[in-house]
Protein backbone atom coordinates (compact mmCIF):
# COMPACT_ATOMS: atom_id res chain seq x y z
CA UNK A 1 0.00 0.00 0.00
CA UNK A 2 3.15 2.30 0.84
CA UNK A 3 4.55 1.48 -2.23
CA UNK A 4 1.51 1.99 -4.28
CA UNK A 5 1.39 5.52 -2.75
CA UNK A 6 4.92 6.64 -3.55
CA UNK A 7 4.45 5.40 -7.23
CA UNK A 8 1.36 7.37 -6.95
CA UNK A 9 3.81 10.34 -5.99
CA UNK A 10 6.01 9.86 -8.36
CA UNK A 11 3.67 9.71 -11.09
CA UNK A 12 1.99 13.03 -10.22
CA UNK A 13 5.11 14.88 -10.51
CA UNK A 14 6.52 13.31 -13.57
CA UNK A 15 2.62 14.31 -15.07
CA UNK A 16 3.14 17.51 -13.62
CA UNK A 17 6.96 17.83 -14.40
CA UNK A 18 6.05 17.24 -18.09
CA UNK A 19 3.22 19.95 -18.37
CA UNK A 20 5.69 22.49 -16.81
CA UNK A 21 8.34 21.28 -19.78
CA UNK A 22 4.83 21.56 -22.09
CA UNK A 23 4.39 24.84 -20.91
CA UNK A 24 8.00 26.16 -21.57
CA UNK A 25 8.46 24.55 -24.61
CA UNK A 26 5.43 26.72 -25.93
CA UNK A 27 6.88 30.10 -24.33
CA UNK A 28 10.27 29.56 -26.40
CA UNK A 29 8.13 28.41 -29.52
CA UNK A 30 5.62 32.10 -29.15
CA UNK A 31 9.37 33.95 -28.44
CA UNK A 32 10.93 32.88 -31.82
CA UNK A 33 7.64 34.08 -33.59
CA UNK A 34 8.04 37.45 -31.85
CA UNK A 35 11.65 37.58 -32.78
CA UNK A 36 13.13 40.18 -34.79
CA UNK A 37 14.59 37.89 -37.45
CA UNK A 38 11.10 35.78 -37.65
CA UNK A 39 8.86 39.27 -38.44
CA UNK A 40 11.64 40.60 -40.68
CA UNK A 41 10.58 38.00 -43.11
CA UNK A 42 7.13 38.39 -42.67
CA UNK A 43 7.47 41.50 -43.11
CA UNK A 44 9.86 40.98 -46.22
CA UNK A 45 7.25 38.56 -47.47
CA UNK A 46 3.82 40.80 -47.31
CA UNK A 47 5.84 43.97 -48.39
CA UNK A 48 6.90 41.86 -51.48
CA UNK A 49 2.69 40.95 -52.00
CA UNK A 50 1.58 44.52 -51.42
CA UNK A 51 4.03 45.67 -53.94
CA UNK A 52 3.06 43.55 -56.71
CA UNK A 53 -0.80 44.19 -55.99
CA UNK A 54 0.09 48.12 -56.60
CA UNK A 55 2.53 47.06 -59.58
CA UNK A 56 -0.72 45.21 -60.82
CA UNK A 57 -3.03 48.06 -59.57
CA UNK A 58 -1.02 50.79 -61.52
CA UNK A 59 -1.08 49.10 -64.86
CA UNK A 60 -4.71 49.06 -64.75
CA UNK A 61 -5.07 52.31 -63.69
CA UNK A 62 -2.55 52.81 -66.82
CA UNK A 63 -4.62 51.12 -68.90
CA UNK A 64 -7.89 52.95 -68.03
CA UNK A 65 -6.11 56.46 -67.88
CA UNK A 66 -5.00 55.86 -71.62
CA UNK A 67 -8.77 54.84 -72.79
CA UNK A 68 -10.04 57.81 -70.88
CA UNK A 69 -7.79 59.90 -72.72
CA UNK A 70 -7.94 58.84 -75.83
CA UNK A 71 -11.61 60.26 -75.79
CA UNK A 72 -10.84 63.81 -74.35
CA UNK A 73 -10.34 66.66 -76.32
CA UNK A 74 -7.75 69.68 -75.52
CA UNK A 75 -4.56 70.78 -75.45
CA UNK A 76 -2.50 70.43 -72.21
CA UNK A 77 0.60 73.00 -71.25
CA UNK A 78 1.97 72.08 -67.54
CA UNK A 79 -0.37 70.05 -66.55
CA UNK A 80 -3.58 72.07 -67.48
CA UNK A 81 -5.80 72.71 -69.96
CA UNK A 82 -5.01 75.50 -72.69
CA UNK A 83 -6.64 77.04 -75.26
CA UNK A 84 -3.42 77.32 -77.08
CA UNK A 85 -2.49 75.69 -80.29
CA UNK A 86 0.68 75.13 -81.32
CA UNK A 87 0.69 77.92 -83.79
CA UNK A 88 0.11 80.44 -80.94
CA UNK A 89 2.70 79.55 -79.20
CA UNK A 90 4.77 80.27 -82.16
CA UNK A 91 3.01 83.41 -82.31
CA UNK A 92 3.53 85.13 -79.04
CA UNK A 93 7.05 83.71 -79.65
CA UNK A 94 7.57 85.82 -82.42
CA UNK A 95 5.90 88.64 -81.42
CA UNK A 96 7.65 88.11 -77.38
CA UNK A 97 11.30 88.46 -79.21
CA UNK A 98 10.52 90.88 -81.73
CA UNK A 99 9.74 93.40 -78.45
CA UNK A 100 12.88 95.20 -77.71
CA UNK A 101 14.36 94.01 -74.48
CA UNK A 102 13.83 96.37 -71.93
CA UNK A 103 9.81 96.45 -72.99
CA UNK A 104 10.68 92.17 -72.36
CA UNK A 105 11.71 92.88 -68.74
CA UNK A 106 9.66 95.31 -67.49
CA UNK A 107 8.50 94.20 -64.33
CA UNK A 108 4.87 92.64 -64.48
CA UNK A 109 4.92 91.77 -68.08
CA UNK A 110 3.48 88.49 -68.21
CA UNK A 111 1.35 85.75 -70.29
CA UNK A 112 -0.70 82.28 -69.55
CA UNK A 113 -0.68 80.72 -72.54
CA UNK A 114 -4.12 79.73 -72.49
CA UNK A 115 -4.11 78.84 -68.80
CA UNK A 116 -5.16 79.91 -65.16
CA UNK A 117 -1.28 80.19 -64.31
CA UNK A 118 0.29 83.34 -65.02
CA UNK A 119 4.19 83.36 -66.02
CA UNK A 120 5.75 86.91 -65.18
CA UNK A 121 8.87 88.36 -65.72
CA UNK A 122 10.72 90.58 -62.44
CA UNK A 123 13.12 92.70 -63.66
CA UNK A 124 13.24 92.98 -59.66
CA UNK A 125 14.19 89.73 -58.99
CA UNK A 126 16.00 89.36 -62.43
CA UNK A 127 13.90 86.83 -63.27
CA UNK A 128 12.64 86.45 -67.35
CA UNK A 129 11.12 83.06 -67.72
CA UNK A 130 8.81 84.36 -70.36
CA UNK A 131 12.44 84.87 -72.24
CA UNK A 132 13.24 81.33 -71.85
CA UNK A 133 9.82 80.28 -73.23
CA UNK A 134 9.91 82.18 -76.22
CA UNK A 135 13.84 80.95 -76.79
CA UNK A 136 12.71 77.44 -76.75
CA UNK A 137 9.52 77.72 -78.84
CA UNK A 138 11.83 79.52 -81.36
CA UNK A 139 14.30 76.65 -80.80
CA UNK A 140 12.10 73.71 -81.13
CA UNK A 141 8.44 75.00 -82.24
CA UNK A 142 6.80 73.95 -78.82
CA UNK A 143 7.61 74.92 -75.33
CA UNK A 144 8.63 72.39 -72.81
CA UNK A 145 5.36 70.67 -71.11
CA UNK A 146 2.55 71.35 -74.18
CA UNK A 147 0.74 68.93 -75.85
CA UNK A 148 -1.26 68.69 -78.55
CA UNK A 149 -3.88 66.26 -77.63
CA UNK A 150 -4.60 65.06 -73.96
CA UNK A 151 -3.70 61.47 -75.35
CA UNK A 152 -0.08 62.70 -76.15
CA UNK A 153 0.10 64.06 -72.56
CA UNK A 154 -1.07 61.02 -71.24
CA UNK A 155 1.69 58.64 -73.47
CA UNK A 156 4.27 60.71 -71.57
CA UNK A 157 2.77 60.81 -68.00
CA UNK A 158 0.51 57.09 -68.00
CA UNK A 159 0.32 57.36 -64.37
CA UNK A 160 -1.55 60.40 -64.54
CA UNK A 161 -5.52 60.74 -64.60
CA UNK A 162 -6.21 62.45 -67.23
CA UNK A 163 -9.51 63.93 -65.20
CA UNK A 164 -6.28 65.64 -62.78
CA UNK A 165 -4.96 67.82 -65.24
CA UNK A 166 -6.42 71.12 -63.85
CA UNK A 167 -8.74 73.15 -65.81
Amino acid sequence: MEKIKQNKIWITILVIGIIVIGILLAMLHQQKQNSPEAQSSSYVSSAKASSASTSVQDKNNEKAYAKKAAKMKGHVYNEEYTTWTKADFQNWSAKYLAMSESDRHKDGVSEKFGTKTAYTNSSTDMIYPLDDIANEIKQKGLPTGYYETIKSFNKEHPGFNPDDIKK
